[in-house]
């Protein structure tokens, strides 16, 4: 819910605002094309330094797990592993494998059950990896955010 939250408010964000926008981190959930019809600010990540963007993805074992409503029709997808947005893939704990699927815009991450995570409503947690987002990206993620941070503060 905080994911589609971000989205929201993304939404209603005025230009001064905007311009203090390092990034966005929008993790679990989907950007539309609808979404970036009704707001100019839902620019997605191209790297790993880029700011005033959007950060966003979606893991599952498999494209068959794909949830509609968390990831269906979404636009934008960055592999928070290595920050790339081909299918370059990425080793994550040594064992575990990122690779973004360009068609779908999700990340197929191999080597990982996340059967920790009980299913939810039959919506998140099965198939998907949904609830293991936040841990498996963690240090990923916390790096990101000091290098977004320091490029944005040195920029002219």
């Amino acid at each position: 819910q905080g994911a589609k939250a971000a989205v929201e408010l993304i939404k209603t964000m005025d230009e001064k605002t905007y311009q203090r926008m390092v990034a966005a981190y929008v993790m679990g959930y989907k950007v539309t094309s609808k979404d970036t019809a009704q707001c100019k600010y839902l620019k997605p990540a191209m790297s790993d330094d880029d700011y005033g963007v959007v950060i966003c993805y979606n893991s599952v074992k498999d494209v068959k797990y794909i949830k509609p409503i968390i990831s269906g029709n979404t636009i934008f997808c960055i592999n928070p592993v290595n920050w790339h947005t081909d299918a370059t893939p990425a080793t994550l704990q040594d064992s575990i494998s990122v690779t973004l699927d360009r068609k779908h815009k999700v990340l197929i991450v191999k080597g990982y059950d996340g059967l920790e995570y009980k299913p939810i409503l039959n919506i998140a947690n099965s198939g998907d990896l949904h609830g293991a987002e936040p841990y498996l990206y963690n240090d990923c993620i916390k790096a990101n955010i000091r290098k977004r941070v320091n490029h944005y503060l040195k920029r002219s």
